[in-house]
């Protein structure tokens, strides 16, 4: 077993986390805030925030209680390439530096993508969950990947790269009312959203598979179950895949009585635990 955590809200914004990068404006997402921050003062803001949120105080920190890797959640505009966000590369840069020096890992995670895979707050749009709809945002998604990949794949602190965080399960999707729960600030571009098919996210995951392994061999890959984890095992079972992890996030807080948790963890062991 290894010790991990997760580096929110440093390079993906939720306003849970820090409500004041959110102040003059009415966004309840990041994309909504860039809409509506200035240039100049988005500058700022984001400069700010992403040289003291996370630091190498932080790093020593979690060395000291002995955690093993973190999971750093990155967004689609990593590399600077949209004009609406600031790029943070050089953030991700920073934190391997830090990692480094305290020999801890990285799993680096694709947290956002254009027009959102789940409609969460977290995906950086509330509301609108149009990702799987789109052949260009997928190959915005894969090309992100590459790039990653490229960058990192020699550098011994990358313990592996999740391909795409919690893409949404047409069950959740009801469960949690999304539309309403997270409602869209656009709502002429949150029309004809949806929860992402099963069918799509395994195209997905194949294709986000090659074109990791286009660049390394040894890069270890990330699946997030989509909140379906059951759909997985057949799946995952070809033989083209290897070196990879499956992860499930269980939000025990917020499922409610639909949550079979004894029989979930169950499945979870005796069909991914050894």
């Amino acid at each position: 077993m290894m010790k991990g955590v997760n580096l929110g809200n440093w390079l993906v914004l939720e306003k849970w986390m820090s409500p004041t990068l959110f102040s003059g404006t009415d966004a309840e997402d990041e994309t909504s805030l860039c809409l509506q921050l200035d240039d100049a003062t988005k500058r700022e803001r984001y400069k700010a925030h992403r040289d003291t949120w996370i630091t190498d105080r932080d790093f020593v920190y979690l060395a000291s209680k002995g955690i093993e890797f973190v999971r750093l959640p990155v967004p689609y505009f990593v590399f600077g390439d949209h004009a609406l966000f600031i790029g943070c590369i050089d953030f991700v840069d920073a934190a391997f530096g830090w990692a480094a020096q305290h020999d801890i890992g990285i799993l680096l995670d694709l947290h956002t993508v254009p027009e959102s895979q789940n409609g969460f707050d977290n995906g950086g749009l509330c509301g609108v969950c149009k990702f799987h709809r789109n052949p260009s945002h997928v190959r915005v998604a894969l090309d992100v990947l590459e790039q990653l990949t490229i960058r990192y794949r020699d550098n011994p602190h990358l313990w592996g790269i999740e391909v795409l965080n919690e893409p949404i399960s047409p069950e959740l999707w009801d469960l949690l009312d999304v539309p309403n729960r997270y409602p869209a600030a656009d709502k002429v571009q949150a029309e004809g959203s949806e929860a992402v098919p099963t069918e799509f996210l395994k195209r997905f995951y194949r294709d986000a598979y090659a074109a990791i392994r286009a660049h390394s061999e040894d890069v270890r890959i990330v699946f997030h179950d989509g909140f379906r984890i059951r759909e997985w095992t057949s799946f995952l079972s070809e033989p083209d895949f290897r070196n990879f992890v499956v992860d499930t996030h269980m939000y025990v807080m917020m499922a409610g009585p639909r949550l079979d948790l004894a029989g979930y963890l169950e499945y979870v062991d005796t069909t991914f635990g050894d």
